[in-house]
């Protein structure tokens, strides 16, 4: 593994990362212009409404409201804002404080009291709405967990367990959210219902492949009643990471932003497909880049997430098939753009094509650490976690595939592009 690698690596999951930002996200598609709201070309003239009230639920929830508010504070009367423990930065938490806001930070993936305690505060604040009244739903990844409101007879017991089950048996998001919805009255335009006959706006910064909004957060949303506005997505994550590694004079591709599938085939394909790819003989190397979300079938007991689980196949897959005068130069980074993968305080991890060789020489065998979903444990001890902490945003996952030009001036060049990238 060269410095130069890792650095690139490193470089280009920020591009993404900063692509990723909530508050700028908004800041793209929605605007104040006087006594109206413009967002993608459509005007709601404030003037309409005796008063306006912001919901924000999702791990981007905090920064996503401090940018409304600043729309709009002049205007709204209560506010309820949702994120995960640990997801609300001290800054933020003044911020929003300081105005009387609910803040509540819950469970996710699994739901907790805290979870049911924000439905409670998200129904309270809806009460009364008239015609006269704008409603600002602001929605990010992690919402169907961090805010529930079961149905008559289903207990918070009954939905955490039913959310552990879904979280292990290898279940997408598209199939977990879909019975999920069906327990809380919020999901499935649940809460653009409760809030009737008010006028209802969605900004919605996505974390799930191609953006359907009856998956989304169970579809909060969701209704023909309400407007959404699609403010960010992984695509954009992914795009922005594509041309960080053009600046670097790479050859950079998208591949897929539609990844899914358990996450260890994922990672043996992306290294094959890595160390397949050709470039041009006047670029530094190649660069391809994968979007989406994949899945883990838990069958042990060990600690990990399915970002740490594909760097892992793929760690072990450079291992068998990389040829060994290019091995210091390729490298696979994956990471939940939300700062966590599964039950860790990693985004994700990274693979090389000695990370096995190194880790073989601690005493620590990949294929029994894969096969009890541990992939945490075998990567921290050769430093190759991502720790990125809480990033206050989510769309999903990006997945870094990276093979450096092995050639000395080459790598001279990368060290003088590095320096001049944000």
């Amino acid at each position: 593994m060269s410095i130069e690698l890792r650095a690139a690596l490193e470089a280009i999951i920020g591009a993404a990362l900063r692509a990723a930002d909530p508050a700028e996200a908004i800041r793209r598609h929605v605007r104040r212009d006087g006594e109206s709201l413009v967002m993608d070309g459509v005007t709601c003239d404030l003037r309409a409404f005796d008063d306006a009230r912001l919901i924000a639920v999702g791990k981007a929830s905090a920064p996503m409201a401090a940018e409304v508010v600043r729309l709009l504070d002049d205007h709204l009367s209560c506010a309820v804002i949702v994120t995960k423990h640990e997801h609300l930065s001290p800054d933020l938490r003044a911020k929003l404080t300081r105005r009387g806001f609910t803040l509540i930070e819950a469970g996710h993936p699994v739901p907790d009291e805290h979870s049911l305690r924000a439905g409670r505060a998200v129904r309270a604040a809806l009460r009364g709405c008239t015609a006269q009244t704008l409603v600002i739903v602001c929605v990010s990844g992690g919402a169907s967990a961090l805010l529930v409101a079961p149905h008559a007879g289903i207990s918070l017991n009954a939905m955490r367990a039913i959310n552990d089950a879904l979280l292990r048996s290898g279940a997408d998001i598209y199939e977990m959210n879909a019975v999920r919805a069906r327990l809380d009255r919020l999901k499935r335009g649940g809460l653009v219902r409760l809030a009737q006959p008010a006028t209802v706006i969605g900004l919605i910064l996505s974390d799930v492949i191609g953006d359907p909004l009856d998956v989304i957060a169970g579809g909060l949303t969701n209704d023909p009643q309400a407007h959404n506005v699609l403010v960010g997505n992984n695509a954009q994550a992914c795009q922005s990471a594509a041309q960080a590694a053009e600046r670097l004079g790479l050859a950079a591709r998208v591949v897929t932003t539609t990844l899914r599938s358990e996450a260890r085939e994922a990672g043996v394909q992306i290294a094959r497909a890595l160390l397949d790819a050709d470039a041009p003989p006047t670029a530094h190397g190649v660069c391809l880049i994968y979007g989406g979300e994949t899945t883990v079938t838990v069958r042990g007991n060990g600690k990990g997430g399915r970002n740490q689980e594909l760097a892992l196949a793929a760690a072990m897959e450079l291992d068998a098939q990389a040829d060994p005068r290019t091995r210091p130069c390729v490298g696979i980074a994956a990471l939940g753009t939300d700062g966590t993968d599964g039950p860790t305080d990693a985004a994700g991890a990274m693979a090389f094509a000695d990370t096995v060789r190194r880790a073989r020489e601690r005493g620590l065998e990949a294929l029994d650490y894969l096969e009890r979903n541990d992939s945490y444990h075998f990567f921290a001890p050769l430093g190759e976690l991502i720790m990125t902490g809480p990033t206050g945003t989510n769309v999903a996952d990006v997945i870094i595939a990276l093979r450096l030009s092995d050639a000395t001036a080459t790598q001279s060049t990368m060290r003088h592009r590095l320096e001049s990238l944000p």
